[in-house]
């Protein structure tokens, strides 16, 4: 039969037993429940994103999209907005819509790229066309004129004689949105490097040599002129300087102006 002290020893043992598990069952709850506070104030955290006011047609630039009032930047919560939503403005710059965006819907950067990247058609202005200018290489413009220049487009066309034709800046200032391949008088391609330069010079005709595709950003009207004048006659390309986008037209040239 066991005595008094081996049965308070065994009551003891049993007590403090107890007295620890519960210690790190408690212990384990409040790990629990802190985790789940912080998951909770994680969940409703807000942070601000982009949300489209209404339909919107893909090509769209990001600071169209800002100042036109198709976009506006709310609060979420965090929980609900994808890791690659629009957060600033800074994270859409100098990009276009790729796709339509409906009402409501949150802009992520994959709605986005760059103009360059998106395809010509995302590079020219409303309102605008795309004409291509095939420019004689013989004349000096071959590196002259590169992506985001400016020129003027000078056409020369003959009225009823040689002696009747007339030169004049028939577009003061267009913006050119590509320079293409260069192709020699037989019919090869090499690529040409975009550069810089002070004059550019062409003809609407066929001279020989290497020609240079230039792609300019024009009015309706103004591509109708260009056209006319390659078709008709010749065309010069002259660079503008980078502070300006267009000249003051003269009053045109002829035969008897010039020599007179």
């Amino acid at each position: 039969m066991p005595d008094g002290g081996s049965e308070m020893k065994s009551r003891l043992i049993i007590v403090i037993a107890a007295l620890v598990l519960g210690g790190i069952a408690a212990f384990g709850a409040y790990g629990y429940l802190g985790s789940l506070q912080r998951e909770a104030s994680a969940g409703t955290q807000s942070v601000k994103v982009y949300v489209a006011t209404q339909d919107i047609a893909r090509g769209a630039s990001a600071s169209e999209l800002i100042a036109r009032g198709l976009v506006q930047q709310v609060e979420m919560p965090k929980r609900y907005v994808p890791d690659s939503a629009t957060m600033s403005a800074e994270s859409m710059a100098d990009r276009v819509l790729t796709g339509p965006v409906s009402k409501g819907e949150i802009l992520t950067t994959g709605h986005f790229q760059f103009a360059s990247e998106a395809g010509l058609a995302f590079g020219v202005p409303k309102g605008m066309v795309a004409v291509t200018v095939p420019v004689d290489d013989a004349r000096g413009v071959a590196g002259r004129v590169s992506l985001g220049d400016h020129v003027a487009v000078l056409g020369t066309v003959q009225k009823t004689s040689a002696r009747d034709q007339e030169t004049r800046i028939i577009v003061p200032g267009v913006q050119v949105l590509a320079v293409g391949q260069n192709t020699d008088s037989q019919g090869s391609n090499s690529q040409q490097a975009p550069s810089s330069g002070v004059l550019a010079s062409g003809s609407g005709g066929t001279q020989g040599g290497a020609t240079t595709n230039v792609t300019l950003a024009v009015s309706p009207a103004d591509s109708e002129k260009i056209v006319f004048a390659i078709e008709s006659g010749s065309i010069w390309l002259v660079l503008l300087p980078g502070t300006s986008s267009k000249v003051t037209p003269g009053p045109g040239q002829t035969v008897n102006s010039v020599l007179r």
